[in-house]
């Protein structure tokens, strides 16, 4: 079954970012100006540079974007280039600004990323500032940029990771395993989108168990969670990778099932429907599905085509149940 793990950048990511690009612009300004008028002019045009950058960035977020290529090919080589003629320059004085940008590489770029750019960073300012500091300064400012590395790496890792993690609870029923409604109407809207671009046939499959409040009043709730968690585990594993399964509600089921034509979308349907009447669900006790299948046509939204899965769903259950129409 496919799964829907997004690509995106988690949202604290574009929050952090934009504070990191105001906090930055507003610490440089005085800084910025000091140096040309103490006749630094590249250090000067360098942080004037990344003032201008901070600014389009801090753009970007309060409109709620993030510009990966930026922060990645712009903001995080200037930031670099910048400490280094800092710490060549002053010294002492410029170094007290490596640790605030190794938290700001973190801070706005994603997890992979900035551990690779963090230890590019570090190889380029640790060389500068063993060559330009006192032996025993140099060899502390390494131990304090590579801690504060270290801290920043292993809790924006548990941040990433609880984000995710809830991310995923999110959009997952607790019960089956399969994906809940949250994703629906997306998940019909891009499958409608790609047969539009690419001319590819869809299909919805509309499930619902039949006769599941006399299971429950037969053999107990207990029975119906297990009934309704094995169906979810058979769905997971009868579909394609590149289907999507989802529960909507109660005992009712729907999946996406791409690049499927009506013929083979009933013969699809027909096997499920087959295959879980096999299943061992309750001991001595035969469950069924009623399957309503609806084929995606030309100027369907996702509520017709979602309609219709439902209409032949209420028609197949009307009909006698254990069936498939379309």
């Amino acid at each position: 079954m496919q799964q829907l793990h997004s690509t995106d950048l988690p949202d604290f990511i574009i929050k952090s970012t934009f504070w990191v690009a105001v906090i930055s612009a507003l610490l440089l300004i005085p800084f910025t100006i000091n140096n040309f008028l103490q006749g630094r002019f590249l250090l000067g045009i360098l942080t004037t540079m990344i003032l201008l950058l901070c600014s389009v960035n801090a753009w970007f977020g309060l409109n709620g974007h993030y510009r990966n290529g930026l922060n990645l090919f712009a903001i995080a080589p200037f930031f670099t280039f910048a400490i280094g003629i800092a710490v060549y320059q002053l010294g002492i004085a410029g170094s007290y600004w490596a640790p605030l940008a190794l938290l700001a590489l973190y801070y706005t770029l994603p997890q992979k990323q900035a551990r690779i750019v963090n230890i590019l960073y570090l190889c380029v300012i640790v060389p500068i500032a063993w060559y330009v500091l006192d032996l025993a300064i140099a060899a502390r400012f390494f131990a304090v940029l590579l801690g504060i590395s270290l801290f920043a790496f292993l809790s924006l890792h548990e941040i990433y990771k609880t984000h995710y993690l809830l991310k995923e609870q999110s959009i997952t029923d607790n019960l089956t395993g399969l994906y809940n409604r949250s994703l629906l109407q997306n998940s019909i809207e891009n499958a409608i989108n790609q047969s539009q671009r690419s001319n590819t046939p869809m299909a919805i499959l509309m499930l619902d168990i039949d006769q599941f409040k006399t299971i429950n009043d037969q053999f107990g709730h207990d029975i119906g969670d297990s009934v309704l968690k094995l169906t979810g585990e058979f769905l997971a594993t009868f579909f394609r990778s590149s289907d999507i399964a989802f529960r909507i509600g109660g005992e009712e089921f729907l999946a996406i099932i791409y690049n499927t034509d009506n013929a083979n979308a009933l013969k699809v349907a027909e096997k499920l429907r087959q295959e879980f009447e096999l299943l061992p669900l309750i001991p001595n006790h035969t469950v069924t599905i009623s399957i309503g299948l609806s084929n995606l046509q030309a100027n369907m939204d996702w509520k017709r085509w979602m309609k219709q899965g439902d209409d032949n769903l209420y028609k197949a259950k009307s009909n006698g149940r254990n069936q498939v129409v379309a």
